[in-house]
């Protein structure tokens, strides 16, 4: 049998696995929080959950990409995740993937709510456009939990949504 932890420990973990920045889970914790949903194996699984990758995508006004600085960027970025962050519901997960990727696991989310969900993201990114001087958007790829590697899979639905001119969500395929 486990002993109970201090109030004083779980607060500290929960503390030290937020995002400074975004204020959401920090890449490892999130990575931990979807591996623990998910599950590594097919067994483990569960298949009507979704996994959401959101890449914030910078732009300047003649739409080449610009990179604007470490404080606007994260100003930027903390924008997003707080515009996502009304787009959820309380049982979603919110997490910081890397500079500029957060992710969001949609526990019990069967790929066409999860899509909806995408669409809310994008449509408020783009009505509440963060970021001083810089317009934002948002690029995401979705993947559910029936494919065997949905990381992967969102990972390259989020990078075909870049190269095909960001702003957009791709779907990646099952199968």
């Amino acid at each position: 049998m486990s002993q109970p932890r201090s109030l004083f420990a779980v607060l500290k973990e929960a503390v030290n696995s937020r995002d400074p920045v975004t204020g959401t889970l920090h890449p490892t914790a999130f990575e931990r929080a979807v591996q623990n949903w998910i599950g590594g194996g097919a067994a483990a699984r569960r298949p009507s959950s979704s996994l959401v990758l959101v890449g914030v995508d910078w732009t300047t006004r003649a739409g080449r990409t610009n990179r604007p600085g470490k404080r606007t960027a994260e100003a930027a970025l903390r924008s997003v995740a707080e515009i996502a962050g009304t787009c959820l519901r309380t049982t979603d997960i919110l997490g910081r993937i890397d500079d500029d990727t957060l992710g969001v696991l949609l526990p019990s989310t069967p790929a066409q709510q999860a899509e909806h969900v995408c669409r809310r993201i994008r449509a408020a990114t783009s009505e509440r456009t963060p970021g001083a001087g810089y317009p934002v958007t948002v690029s995401i790829g979705l993947a559910t939990g029936l494919i065997t590697d949905p990381w992967t899979a969102a990972a390259d639905a989020l990078e075909s949504a870049q190269l095909e001119g960001g702003n957009r969500i791709v779907i990646a395929a099952v199968g």
